[in-house]
């Protein structure tokens, strides 16, 4: 008798055959997942690669969009999905074992949750290892520190999300009838659709949070004014400025520490692409509206090139 998938797993693709196989193989080999690989309009042999895989493993299901971006990929791959759970994987990520079970539990004791996501390790495009997910958040970093195991947030999740980018794409575990319920990914936003999702989800149900590494995460270099980075610098600033009013209501405090964590972004970019004194100029800006030693040691870090291989970058 055929048993319907518990988790549906929706991989956005877009000429990422390079990477592919090994989000792939990261899923392990649990036959209750079902694996929705979206080609959005890949031009690298990523469709001939999925037709055969997918006749070896039944698990896989590929769709394709018309290169509309990753937001209309993964809304695609939502509507198609059957589990009453959907996880997200970018294919040029990983994730750890143990990484699904994990949040399938958290899930299971708690149905109320809306989402889940988890702490993530990141990697740059030469394999150098760069400061955690939640190690590039000092607030979040600090109030979760005591907690070995798996909770819940609920009224103050949407402001944590808001302040500092604690939830990456990859790591993210929801329900599918919520996401179902809120028309899913904007595709109007093109960039930073991800965090305005987290963002609602979070005024609508608890917040689950693994605080344990569970993903691997590419971070790619990008040059500071070319149009990628100038693109996402907009997208956060209409994503924030749209949320900052529910966000006042519960903390007020969230409004700045927002506007210094996306300094700290940019800055973070600008140190991966090699350009240490505008990441240097970022985080003294940064720290002009929040002073911290964390943001005073990483701006010396970036005059000075004394940054080691962990340090917080990218």
């Amino acid at each position: 008798m055929f048993a319907p998938p518990r988790l549906s797993v929706v991989i956005p693709a877009r000429n990422a055959l390079r990477w592919l196989p090994g989000a792939l193989a990261s899923l392990g080999a649990s036959q209750r997942l079902e694996i929705l690989v979206i080609d959005d309009g890949s031009e690298d042999g990523t469709a001939s690669y999925l037709r055969a895989i997918s006749a070896t493993d039944a698990r896989v299901r590929p769709l394709s969009t018309s290169g509309t971006g990753p937001a209309a990929a993964r809304n695609a791959g939502l509507a198609a999905a059957q589990a009453p759970l959907i996880a997200f994987l970018d294919a040029d990520d990983r994730w750890r074992q143990g990484k699904a079970a994990a949040q399938m539990e958290l899930h299971r004791l708690h149905p109320e949750l809306g989402f889940s996501f988890t702490d993530y390790r990141r990697f740059a495009e030469d394999g150098t290892e760069l400061a955690s997910g939640f190690g590039r958040t000092s607030q979040f970093a600090a109030w979760q520190a005591i907690r070995r195991e798996a909770f819940v947030m609920y009224g103050d999740a949407q402001a944590a999300i808001y302040a500092e980018p604690v939830v990456a794409t990859s790591t993210v575990m929801a329900r599918t009838a919520l996401l179902r319920a809120v028309g899913g990914f904007n595709q109007q936003l093109h960039r930073a659709e991800d965090w305005d999702l987290w963002l609602h989800l979070a005024a609508c149900a608890p917040v689950g949070c693994l605080p344990k590494a569970l993903t691997d995460r590419l971070v790619r270099a990008l040059s500071p004014e070319g149009p990628e980075a100038l693109a996402r610098r907009v997208a956060r600033r209409r994503v924030a400025e749209a949320y900052a009013p529910s966000v006042a209501r519960v903390d007020e405090e969230a409004l700045l520490a927002c506007r210094t964590s996306h300094l700290a972004l940019e800055a973070d970019a600008a140190a991966l692409a090699g350009c240490r004194m505008q990441a240097a100029w970022l985080r003294l800006s940064a720290f002009a509206q929040q002073p911290s030693r964390d943001l005073a040691r990483s701006a010396a870090q970036d005059l000075f090139g004394m940054r080691g291989p962990t340090q917080r970058e990218g």
